[in-house]
C-alpha cells in the first residue's frame, strides 16, 4: 500500500513544483495548498523535497466527486452518440448543407470526415426520383411523422434513406420540396 501512496505523493509534488516553476500560484491553491504551504514548499532544499516525495505516509488525499463524474460520463455518452449520428448521416449521403444545418459542421470538416470514413463524394446533381418513388417517400414520411411523436426529423429522414435505399440528400430535398408545398 505504501507504494501507491509513494507514487501519489511523487505525482502531486512533481505537479506542484511544476506549477510553482511556471508561477501558477492559483493552480497550486486549486490543488489544495494554502499560501503558507506554497511558501514552505518553495523554501525546502532538494533533499527534503525528495523525502517528502518518497514518504510512506500519504499526504495527498484523492476522492471522487460523484456528481461531476456522472455528468462527465453523460456528456461523453452524448458526444459519442452525436459522433455516431454524424457518421451515419455521412454514410447515408448527407450533403454539406445538411451537415451544416444539423450539426454545425463546416464544408471542410464534412469533407475531412468523409475522407476519414472513406466515403467517395459524388459529382453532379443528386439522383432524381421517379414520381412513384416520390409518392412512396412522402407517404412513408407522413406515416413516420405521425408514429414518431418526436421532433427529430433528421432521424426519420435517415430511416427513410435506409428503407428506400436512396441518398439522405435526396430524401432531404424531397421532404423540403413537399413540405414547402411544391
Amino acid at each position: 500500500m505504501s507504494l501507491s501512496f509513494n507514487l501519489l505523493n511523487q505525482a502531486m509534488l512533481t505537479q506542484v513544483l511544476h506549477e510553482l516553476h511556471l508561477g501558477n500560484l492559483q493552480r497550486c491553491k486549486a490543488l489544495g495548498l494554502g499560501e503558507d504551504d506554497i511558501d514552505l514548499l518553495q523554501s525546502l532544499p532538494p533533499t527534503t523535497l525528495s523525502r517528502l516525495a518518497h514518504a510512506s505516509v500519504p499526504w495527498v488525499e484523492v476522492r471522487i466527486d460523484s456528481p461531476v463524474l456522472r455528468r462527465l460520463i453523460e456528456q461523453a455518452d452524448r458526444d459519442e452518440q452525436n459522433q455516431r449520428l454524424i457518421n451515419r448521416a455521412l454514410k447515408l449521403g448527407a450533403s454539406s448543407t445538411i451537415m451544416y444545418k444539423c450539426f454545425g459542421l463546416a464544408h471542410s470538416e464534412t469533407a475531412m470526415r468523409r475522407r476519414l470514413l472513406r466515403i467517395e463524394s459524388r459529382k453532379g446533381r443528386p439522383h432524381q426520383l421517379s414520381e412513384t418513388q416520390e409518392h412512396a417517400l412522402w407517404q412513408r414520411w407522413c406515416q413516420l411523422r405521425t408514429q414518431d411523436g418526436t421532433d427529430d426529423q433528421l432521424d426519420a429522414m435517415m430511416l427513410l434513406a435506409e428503407e428506400q435505399q436512396i441518398s439522405l440528400a435526396v430524401v432531404w430535398q424531397q421532404i423540403n420540396h413537399y413540405s414547402s408545398g411544391k
